[in-house]
C-alpha cells in the first residue's frame, strides 16, 4: 500500500513538472510584448525567442570593435577597429567547413551577450558569463596592436537596411581588460 502512494506521487511530481514545461515554453514563444513582461521573473536569461511555425529572420549583424588605451582617464584610447572574423564562401563549404566552427562559436558568444544585454542583466553577470570570457578572449587574440596595456571591446548591431543613423545600435561596451592577462597581478 506505501508504495502505490510513492508511485502515485512521483507519477504526480512527473506530470505537474511535465504541465509547469509545457506551460513556460508557451508563454516564451507568444509574440514579445508578453516575452517582455517575464523578464523580471529570469534574471535576463530567457529561452530562445524561437516561433513555433517559422524562425525569425536575420536582419542584422553584430560587430566586434575593439580600442586599446592605458585604462584610465590620463590618456586618450585609440580608435574603435573592427576586428570581426571573415568567413570565406567556397563551393566546399556546404561538405566540409572547418574554419567556420571558430567564427561561429563567436558569433553565438555575442548573441548570448547581446540577448543578456536586451533582457535587462546586471552587468556584473555579464561580466562573469562564460560568453563574456569567451569574446574577451577572441577580441584579444584578435588585436591589431598589443602596444598598450588595456583593451576594450565593443559590440554592435549593423542593420543593412535601415536608414542613415539607424544602421548602427550599439550593444555593450566591456570593461578594460588587460593585453597580457598573464602579466598583471
Amino acid at each position: 500500500m506505501p508504495l502505490d502512494k510513492v508511485r502515485g506521487a512521483i507519477g504526480a511530481v512527473a506530470a505537474g513538472a511535465l504541465t509547469a514545461h509545457l506551460i513556460a515554453t508557451t508563454l516564451f514563444n507568444t509574440p514579445d510584448s508578453f516575452n517582455l513582461d517575464l523578464r523580471r521573473y529570469v534574471g535576463g536569461w530567457t529561452l530562445p525567442g524561437w516561433r513555433f511555425f517559422a524562425p525569425n529572420p536575420g536582419v542584422q549583424n553584430v560587430h566586434l570593435l575593439v580600442r586599446t588605451g592605458d585604462g584610465d582617464t590620463t590618456g586618450t584610447p585609440s580608435e574603435w577597429q573592427d576586428i570581426t572574423p571573415t568567413i570565406g564562401h567556397h563551393i566546399t563549404n556546404v561538405v566540409f567547413h572547418p574554419r567556420s566552427r571558430g567564427p561561429k562559436a563567436l558569433f553565438d558568444a555575442m548573441q548570448q551577450l547581446s540577448v543578456m544585454k536586451a533582457n535587462y542583466s546586471r552587468f556584473d553577470w555579464i561580466v562573469s558569463s562564460t560568453p563574456y570570457e569567451l569574446v574577451t578572449d577572441a577580441a584579444r587574440a584578435l588585436l591589431p596592436m598589443r602596444t598598450d596595456e588595456r583593451f576594450q571591446f565593443l559590440l554592435v548591431n549593423f542593420f543593412p537596411s535601415a536608414v542613415g543613423d539607424q544602421r548602427v545600435q550599439p550593444i555593450l561596451v566591456s570593461e578594460w581588460e588587460h593585453v597580457r592577462p598573464w602579466g598583471c597581478n
